[in-house]
């Protein structure tokens, strides 16, 4: 156990500027959302007269439409939670493919596991790590968002507001194991954060689109945007979608733990895929 934890320590304090840097960021967002709903609440006329310009596709792409917009859950849902799974899963497929594999293409993982730390402590140390650090950011977000809810007219309390924030943490969960999990598999970690990035990009694409097209809805629920709760979470939110990402997340983590248990560690990392040859010419001699 206290090589877990020294482990867990020594990944946190590595995180904690991304911590920082990202939480701090998703809560100067929330802060001006909140902030600006006043002014949009003093002029919803012309803000009206201005959405009912839009396509009505627009809207949709949004999940949302013009009489939906003006409502705070609505007006929190396009400007804010829409885009915030997506703001958290960059930190998470990053960090999560970095995990383990940034070290050991550096050729440090070898010297680290040498020491008597032990593979399993090593791996759910780091891991653990990885989920306070997303906890935290998520916080810091939280915070930002709530800080000024009080002075606001949008009527959504601090624990309401914190309903959307628990969905994002499964989506990030969800996309940094899948990250961790491709790392263990694949020949480097770039390989492992492009694949996860684009599972996560095209499933909020899809997961958008699909209510314009009736036929990407089969495809839309192959990927987990599909269930994420935004502004919905404030008056329902699915615990069966949520402990369905959480329990995906954990089998990716025990996959990925069961791989990095029985493979030698990598020295050469990235460009370790190379076309072997069976056989070499050979010089005739005369």
């Amino acid at each position: 156990m206290k090589r877990f934890w020294t482990t867990f320590r020594y990944t946190f304090q590595w995180l904690r500027g991304q911590i920082f840097g990202w939480g701090i960021g998703i809560a100067a967002l929330g802060m001006l959302i909140v902030a600006f709903y006043g002014v949009f609440g003093e002029r919803q006329a012309d803000f009206m007269k201005m959405i009912e310009s839009y396509p009505p596709e627009f809207l949709a792409f949004f999940g949302t439409d013009a009489n939906g917009m003006m409502s705070p859950e609505g007006y929190l849902g396009m400007y804010g939670f829409s885009f915030l799974p997506i703001i958290i899963g960059f930190f998470a497929v990053l960090a999560g493919s970095n995990l383990i594999a940034s070290d050991e293409e550096r050729g440090r993982l070898d010297l680290v596991i040498a020491h008597p730390v032990g593979r399993t402590a090593f791996f759910f140390g780091r891991l653990v790590a990885f989920v306070g650090a997303t906890v935290g950011i998520l916080f810091l977000g939280w915070l930002g968002f709530c800080v000024l809810l009080n002075s606001s007219s949008l009527g959504i309390t601090w624990g309401e507001m914190t309903l959307p924030f628990i969905s994002s943490l499964a989506q990030a969960l969800i996309y940094g194991t899948l990250a961790l999990l491709l790392s263990m598999v694949l020949p480097g970690r770039n390989f492992a954060s492009i694949i996860s990035g684009l599972v996560m990009v095209v499933g909020y694409v899809i997961s958008s689109m699909a209510s314009l097209n009736e036929k990407l809805g089969s495809i839309a629920r192959l990927f987990p945007y599909t269930y994420f709760q935004g502004s919905e979470a404030f008056t329902d939110l699915n615990l069966t979608w949520l402990f369905a990402l959480l329990g995906a997340s954990l089998v990716m983590v025990l996959l990925a733990w069961w791989r990095f248990m029985r493979r030698d560690i990598r020295l050469s990392g990235e460009g370790s895929f190379r076309l072997q040859i069976p056989f070499r010419l050979q010089h005739k001699h005369t």
